[in-house]
């Protein structure tokens, strides 16, 4: 029964290929206690199986494994779109004070890891490849793997000790981030070093302006008189977005005036919004009025002026009459906090009348580009040029030095993504389609070289397992610790801060998941885009630097 199934696979070229990366996909989101494999971790593992049972990298492609492989695609648009999705946020980040903290944090997760990693491979006489399948497994870093494979003599043996070590990364990651806040005393949960800190980040979160409540008008001192003579916004603070008035749902202007039983929604603080019960009338609940909200416009952050500056000064409830949604950072949504200052290219979903929400967008930059439109020149363009970088050789002081293909096409995607323009070519690629693309690349990638590593464990390859998973577990876990202990003493980072940017160094949403929970709050996720964006182009030099250093 299997060797026919292995037999139709081969007589179906790529059948082989697609049905891994289904049956992979799958098993990576099944999850249990909060932990899954993730796509990679489930398609490598299938793969293995699939090797295993007598599928080869020739079988996969009717027999003959041609010179360019859909893996070998898969590396070039995986690795590019890594350097394209962090390439904003990374320069952004070096160009700002309190950035170069995260960034600093979440770096030493790395750099410490590459250094133990060369240290245990020659304690446990571990070669090259299964070094940096060890740091890729430790890290949980596909862009770390996939890196090191396209220079690993040994792709068979990266793949396996990747394989091997991945699951022990997942689980000791969230172990330790369960463990050491208490024996660290860094505690997410207690994110300020002192009163004054609380204080002050209590006034931040009383600050969102994204707190909406429905009131009744009620009191008679308001009725029939414009809004621009009530002059809410200077009595209470906040102001009305919407008015509920019989059947019609209307939109306030400063000419509005308001009757008797109209239920309006206001916009603004906790405490102002009680000072505005107080003049106004009593809260209610109204359906109709948070069903009936305009949908919100996406502003992306170009404008230099704004770059660095908190919603709090921005003050664009006061000035638009608009309501911050919320704030895209990379892969993360941030809470608009009022002290939550914007980047360059961070996306703010904004609602508010339409031409008040043109002169918001105006202000900050530029409405996003249409979702609908995508400018696939930027990646083809972009993964020739990588791939052209990458090829170069320099000679420094005879020293035959090269970016290699990993290094080119990264390089290239974080460039491009910063210029945003090149000529007539734009970087408009939806965040859908960014995805889509690096998903679908790594998955390829993963699955033809899991099924080489595990048609090579079929034939008898050797491998001194317990040496490979305590090498993993020490990458998980020893880094985190050193980095803890440095950005808590040195840096003098808060906690909540602090495990947000280590999460990030890590590139792992997982971690960052159970930071949240443990702090109760969305505020690491801050820290860990930051770091993140640093981190992405790190570890995917990482792997590469292992296996030079120990070739």
């Amino acid at each position: 029964m299997l060797d026919a199934i292995v037999q139709l696979l081969t007589d179906v070229p790529l059948a082989g290929l697609m049905l891994v990366v289904t049956f992979g996909f799958m098993a990576g989101r099944v999850t249990w206690r909060g932990v899954n494999l993730g796509p990679a971790g489930g398609t490598l593992g299938v793969a293995l199986l699939a090797g295993y049972a007598g599928i080869t990298l020739e079988g996969l492609y009717g027999g003959t494994t041609p010179a360019l492989t859909v893996g070998q695609l898969g590396f070039a648009l995986f690795i590019y779109s890594v350097g394209f999705e962090a390439g904003p946020q990374f320069v952004s980040n070096l160009r700002s004070r309190r950035g170069w903290y995260f960034v600093a944090a979440g770096a030493l997760v790395v750099v410490f890891a590459v250094l133990l990693t060369i240290g245990l491979a020659r304690l446990f006489d571990l070669d090259a490849s299964t070094a940096a399948g060890a740091l890729a497994g430790g890290l949980t870093s596909a862009p770390t793997y996939a890196a090191a494979s396209a220079e690993a003599t040994d792709a068979a043996r990266l793949s396996l000790a990747f394989a091997l070590t991945y699951p022990f990364g997942l689980i000791g990651l969230i172990l330790a981030i369960q463990v050491l806040p208490r024996l660290t005393r860094t505690d997410p949960s207690k994110g300020a070093k002192d009163d004054e800190d609380d204080s002050r980040r209590l006034r931040a979160r009383a600050g969102s302006p994204e707190l909406t409540r429905a009131f009744s008008v009620g009191s008679d001192d308001v009725v029939d008189i414009p809004l621009s003579e009530l002059q809410l916004t200077r009595r209470a603070g906040c102001f009305i977005s919407r008015i509920h008035r019989g059947d019609e749902v209307l939109i306030a202007s400063a000419h509005t005036r308001l009757q008797k039983g109209d239920h309006v929604l206001a916009v603004g603080r906790l405490e102002e919004l009680q000072v505005f019960a107080s003049i106004i009338g009593p809260e209610v609940y109204s359906a109709e009025l948070r069903e009936r909200l305009p949908a919100p416009r996406r502003v992306q952050v170009r404008n230099r002026r704004v770059i660095g500056k908190p919603l709090r000064e921005l003050n664009l409830i006061g000035r638009y009459r608009c309501m911050i949604h919320k704030v895209e950072r990379g892969r993360e949504l941030l809470e608009p906090d009022a002290e939550l200052s914007l980047e360059r290219d961070d996306v703010v979903e904004i609602i508010g009348q339409r031409e008040q929400v043109r002169e918001v967008a105006n202000e900050l930059g530029r409405f996003e580009p249409d979702p609908n439109t995508t400018d696939i020149a930027i990646y083809a363009g972009g993964i020739v040029a990588g791939l052209l970088i990458g090829s170069l050789h320099l000679r420094p002081l005879g020293w035959d030095f090269s970016l290699g293909p990993a290094g080119g096409l990264l390089l290239a995607g974080v460039v491009l993504a910063w210029l945003k323009t090149v000529g007539p070519i734009s970087a408009n690629v939806p965040k859908a389609a960014r995805q889509l693309v690096r998903d679908l690349g790594i998955l390829l990638f993963v699955g033809e070289t899991g099924v080489a590593a595990g048609n090579a464990l079929h034939q008898g390859m050797e491998l001194v397992v317990w040496r490979v998973i305590v090498a993993g577990v020490a990458v998980t876990v020893i880094p985190m610790l050193l980095a803890l202990l440095i950005g808590k003493f040195a840096l003098r980072m808060r906690p909540v801060e602090l495990w947000g940017s280590i999460c990030g160094g890590m590139t792992s949403s997982a971690a960052l998941a159970a930071v949240k929970r443990a702090a109760d709050s969305n505020e690491p996720a801050i820290s860990y885009a930051a770091a993140f964006a640093a981190a992405s182009v790190l570890v995917t030099i990482a792997g590469q630097v292992v296996i030079r250093v120990l070739s």
